[in-house]
C-alpha cells in the first residue's frame, strides 16, 4: 500500500471509495458525515485537517440530537468516567447555540507527519466512530439512571 501525505483529496477518496455521503465545508477543509448507528438515532462525524498543523487529522463524533442543559452535571459525570477509563478518543460536554441544550463530542486527533495509506485512514475513522458509538450508547443507558449525587441526596432525605 502506498503511503500518502495527509490531504483533503485523500480523505475524499476514502469517503467516496466506501460509498459514504458527505458534506464538505465552504473552505473544503472539513467533511461532515451523518451516520445512523446508535439507539438515539443519527451520528455526526466530522473529519478535518487541523488548520495550524496540516499533518494532524481531527475526527469528531457527536449524536445528532442534543441533551437538555439540566442533564449537564450527569453528562459531565459520565464523560469524566469515560475519559478516566478510555485513553482515546476523549469526550467533552459542549455548549450549543441554544442555551437550554448541550451536546457531547468524542474527539480523536492523529499526527500523520509521515503520511498514511488509505486503509490506515479507514481504520482511524472506523475505530473513532465505533468508540463514539460505544460512548453514546453508554450515555443513553446511564442518563435514565440516577447519578451518584442524586442517590446521596435521596439517602440524606430518607436517612
Amino acid at each position: 500500500m502506498k503511503i500518502e501525505p495527509l490531504s483533503t483529496e485523500l480523505i475524499e477518496r476514502y469517503l467516496r471509495s466506501h460509498g459514504l455521503r458527505f458534506f464538505r465545508s465552504d473552505d473544503g477543509q472539513e467533511f461532515l458525515l451523518v451516520l445512523s448507528s446508535i439507539e438515539r438515532g443519527k451520528l455526526h462525524v466530522s473529519l478535518r485537517i487541523n488548520g495550524v498543523r496540516p499533518d494532524i487529522l481531527e475526527i469528531t463524533v457527536s449524536p445528532a440530537g442534543y441533551y437538555h442543559a439540566g442533564e449537564r452535571a450527569r453528562l459531565m459525570e459520565l464523560v469524566n468516567d469515560w475519559n478516566r477509563d478510555t485513553h482515546w478518543p476523549k469526550a467533552f460536554v459542549r455548549e450549543t447555540a441554544q442555551p437550554n441544550r448541550v451536546t457531547v463530542v468524542g474527539e480523536s486527533a492523529y499526527l500523520l507527519s509521515d503520511g498514511i495509506h488509505l486503509a490506515g485512514l479507514g481504520n482511524f475513522v472506523r475505530s473513532t466512530v465505533e468508540y463514539g458509538t460505544d460512548l453514546f450508547t453508554k450515555i443513553e443507558h446511564a442518563i435514565g439512571l440516577p447519578s451518584a449525587q442524586a442517590l446521596e441526596q435521596w439517602m440524606d432525605r430518607t436517612g
